[in-house]
């Protein structure tokens, strides 16, 4: 038996508002250029999430994982608090890049490091927000002492994207940013509860997300994506709540603008992710993060590969010296074990039977040049395996004008020089007739379960794998030999980095 929670009247064409964030998003104006000095809400927990009361998260983590080998063939040794070090490694702080234009680096890629996802848990009547700069658990309060609903029995993790985390100039790309990224950090989270050995399942039915919604409108004012809801099998309740130390963030008077408005283009994304309330409720399958198969190691055997403490570390979309925007590349040969690795990665269904379905409708195309003994050009994942699509030798140089950024005097783009190119395409017009509107929050949760893969295994390898959404769709469709209808939805660039430099441990 199924049941389905009534989906909110769609205000919005969803195809038009697909159509302005691909191929429209240049024709129509929508790909503005971005003010880093813009106002935003990055970094600030919700309003109701500032106590000086909660549960501080452990130390210690970087030593666990440093004790075990990528990719996993066991797991994080016995620990007093497995969620806490688990919550540490999906989303906690690595390092600070001191020339890089945007500072501190999370165990997850995003843009422009603005964070906007965040992740609360909630335990049977225990609500609380993970603040990871305060590296801590913090307790709501919000006013009159009213307690936050919970979301589920036993142990949940909820994901939800706060649209006011990025620079308004984003416009309704703000949509497909943090829907990417939500993707990206229940990734993290499946990641990292399997290195921990913690049983883990998606729940993304309507009714799921309707509780987890009300957890998340609790934390106080702000406009938010349709969250996701992360089910955790562990044995114990919800640890006791100490004195944080420090004093308390904010005052009770304290106002946030920025969290109490929403332009046109917010109200349509949050409009067409709220979609996801009308899934229907199915038994739900176990969330593994880990690929099903893949090489024993990275580099030899796991005595003498990287450790997981290494991978995440090394994590990186690219660098650029000087405060310039962009990555810079060096051209390198890799290796097929490489190649087979990130397709590993990134093929791994994601832990839902929809979300798998439709996965299963999007095409994964790479362009590859100096990678073992393949032809220059671009390969197809078909039939479990790549196949040779058309070969060109100077596919790297060709694809470049295509991409957001350009060189220029104050920007770099290494992408002629990347070994691997990425890019996952659909007919999304094909999709939402065989799914509904649901379908468009659906591919992008897959692009970003997808995505994540990539750059963990690319961290593995040493090298970089740069996540884009921006980029000239019309440009990339015949490179790749894709048809009228498909279009480019998402693309991720691999390499080695040029740049490099010391940076700042923040690990704990």
């Amino acid at each position: 038996m199924t049941t389905t929670a009534a989906a909110p009247q769609l205000p919005v064409d969803v195809r038009r508002f697909a159509f302005r964030q691909g191929p429209g998003k240049g024709h129509l104006g929508e790909q503005n250029l971005v003010d880093d000095g813009a106002p935003t809400t990055s970094a600030l927990p919700p309003r109701w999430a500032r106590s000086d009361s909660g549960r501080p998260l452990p130390l210690g983590t970087h030593e666990l994982l440093a004790g075990l080998p990528y990719p996993a063939p066991g797991r994080a040794a016995a620990t007093p608090d497995p969620l806490g070090h688990l919550l540490v490694t999906a989303f906690g702080l690595q390092r600070r890049e001191p020339s890089h234009r945007y500072a501190d680096h999370r165990s997850v890629a995003s843009g422009r490091a603005k964070f906007p996802v965040h992740a609360f848990l909630a335990q049977g009547p225990s609500v609380r927000y993970l603040d990871v700069y305060r590296h801590a658990l913090v307790d709501l309060a919000p006013p009159g002492g009213a307690p936050a609903p919970a979301a589920a029995e036993g142990a949940s993790v909820l994901l939800a994207a706060r649209y006011s985390d990025l620079p308004a100039a984003y416009g309704r790309m703000r949509y497909a940013v943090t829907e990417v990224e939500l993707g990206v950090n229940l990734r993290s989270l499946c990641v990292a509860a399997d290195l921990f050995g913690v049983p883990a399942r998606l729940d993304l039915d309507g009714r799921s997300t309707a509780a987890a919604e009300a957890v998340v409108r609790s934390a106080g004012p702000g406009t938010w994506s349709a969250p996701l809801a992360v089910r955790l099998d562990l044995p114990d309740g919800p640890a006791a709540s100490t004195a944080l130390p420090g004093p308390s963030l904010d005052g009770p008077d304290r106002r946030d603008p920025l969290l109490e408005t929403a332009d046109e283009s917010v109200r349509d994304a949050v409009a067409v992710s709220a979609q996801r309330h009308g899934l229907p409720q199915t038994l739900s399958v176990p969330a593994h993060g880990l690929p099903a198969a893949g090489p024993e190691a990275a580099a030899g055997s796991p005595a003498t590969g990287p450790d997981w403490a290494r991978v995440l570390w090394d994590r990186s979309a690219g660098r650029a010296p000087d405060q310039l925007y962009g990555f810079a590349m060096r051209p390198a040969a890799v290796g097929e074990d490489t190649l087979a690795d990130l397709l590993a990665w990134a093929t791994q269904p994601p832990p839902d039977r929809l979300l798998a379905r439709v996965a299963a409708r999007v095409r994964l195309s790479v362009a590859v040049q100096r990678v073992g003994g393949l032809a220059p050009g671009v390969h197809r994942f078909e039939a479990g395996g790549l196949t040779l699509h058309r070969r060109q030798p100077r596919i790297m140089a060709e694809l470049q004008p295509g991409f957001a950024q350009q060189p220029s005097p104050n920007t770099d783009s290494g992408m002629r020089h990347a070994a691997l190119v990425w890019v996952h395409s659909v007919d999304v017009d094909a999709l939402l007739d065989e799914f509904g509107p649901a379908a468009l929050g659906l591919l992008q949760l897959h692009l970003g379960w997808s995505v994540h893969g990539l750059c963990l295994g690319a961290a593995a390898h040493r090298l970089v794998a740069r996540p884009a959404r921006s980029f000239v769709e019309y440009h990339l469709q015949p490179l790749l030999g894709l048809g009228r209808k498909e279009t480019p939805v998402f693309m991720t660039v691999c390499g080695t980095s040029r740049f490099t430099e010391p940076m700042l441990d923040l690990r704990t």
